[in-house]
């Protein structure tokens, strides 16, 4: 079951991300202004709702049951992480926060859109597992990873703000 709730939350998400977006919202959304926290939240409301419509068709139509509470909790959950990620300088503070590893040179070198989607696609496969859960154990489990990874998401985005003027110091040429 895990395998068909993810395809379709993957469906839902493309369409809401791609179809379903305004050009309003991707172009706003990231801005640390009221108007960008309200394009995110408009965007992610929208997203979510594709998300219930793909889940449905395949609950109804490929016969399987998803127990209310973990359909709840899954997309709750993907729909914070959406907005976290969409608000843009979050993510980015991730990148920050793994530049030994290149990752602040791929961001700011056009690979936000990519770590966007594959931040976006753990998300998915998280909430895959919330909502399949098939025991209240499971469930609990799952919910709990969730979570986890995006305190720890959260606590590296702020460790890589926190890096930023060294990283941009040392990024500068040096003056003769």
């Amino acid at each position: 079951m895990i395998g068909t709730v993810f395809v379709a939350l993957l469906a839902g998400h493309w369409i809401g991300d791609h179809w379903a977006q305004t050009d309003h919202q991707a172009r706003t959304k990231g801005d640390p202004a009221r108007a960008g926290k309200r394009a995110c939240a408009a965007h992610v409301g929208t997203l979510t709702l594709c998300q219930i419509v793909a889940v449905a068709m395949v609950a109804t139509y490929g016969d399987i049951r998803i127990a209310a509470l973990n359909l709840v909790l899954g997309l709750a959950l993907n729909a914070i992480s959406h907005y976290w990620c969409d608000r843009r300088s979050t993510l980015e503070g991730v990148a920050f926060a793994l530049h030994r590893i290149g990752k602040h040179d791929y961001y700011r070198s056009g690979g936000a859109p990519a770590l966007d989607q594959a931040f976006h696609m753990l998300f998915l496969l998280l909430s895959a597992t919330i909502i399949s859960a098939p025991t209240t154990t499971a469930l609990i489990g799952a919910t709990t990873a969730t979570i986890g990874v995006l305190v720890g998401a959260g606590f590296l985005s702020k460790i890589g703000h926190d890096l930023k003027p060294q990283i941009d110091s040392c990024e500068r040429p040096s003056l003769p």
